[in-house]
């Protein structure tokens, strides 16, 4: 069942709470800072993905969770592509594999790994919501401050104003 609009504000809340992050939004600084904050690192891997497979893959290993992206393609594309992983992460919608599952896909192999690795139409939208609220608060912050100032006084004067919090 898709949880509601309310509940999927507040899981966005609580994965950016206290990350302190940088704007403009840097997707793979939220990766870091999100993977430090609960101890797992979540490591992203540009990788060209075959025609006919997702932009995105997140596989969650032993050691670390892999956001897997199609290295063929913008900076704008790719930090889009690895915050709809980032959504699937933080609403549980684990996808247990092996990195070398992604590493291994090739136009022969497609059909048989998205029968592995595809998530229910559900998810994919609930993750399309989570991932365009994160990036509609992230614009809203960034219209607020601009970029976040490198000294610590500025950035902090930044936060008291409440421009990085957006909706937060």
């Amino acid at each position: 069942m898709m949880r509601t609009g309310r509940e999927l504000r507040a899981l966005c809340r609580e994965a950016l709470s206290d990350l302190d992050l940088d704007l403009p939004l840097d997707a793979e600084q939220l990766c870091e800072r999100y993977g430090a904050r609960r101890g797992r690192p979540i490591r992203v891997i540009a990788h060209p993905l075959p025609s006919g497979v997702p932009n995105g893959v997140w596989l969650a290993a032993e050691d670390a969770d892999y956001f897997f992206h199609q290295a063929n393609t913008t900076r704008w594309h790719r930090d889009q592509i690895i915050i709809h992983e980032f959504a699937h992460l933080i609403a549980g919608h684990q996808m247990l594999g092996e990195v070398s599952m992604v590493a291994a896909l090739t136009a022969e192999t497609t059909d048989a790994t998205l029968q592995r690795t595809c998530y229910s139409d559900e998810r994919e939208r609930e993750a399309e919501t989570l991932a365009s609220m994160i990036l509609t608060w992230a614009a809203e912050a960034r219209d607020g401050v601009g970029h976040t100032a490198d000294d610590p006084d500025v950035r902090g004067l930044q936060r008291l104003l409440g421009g990085h919090r957006g909706w937060l």
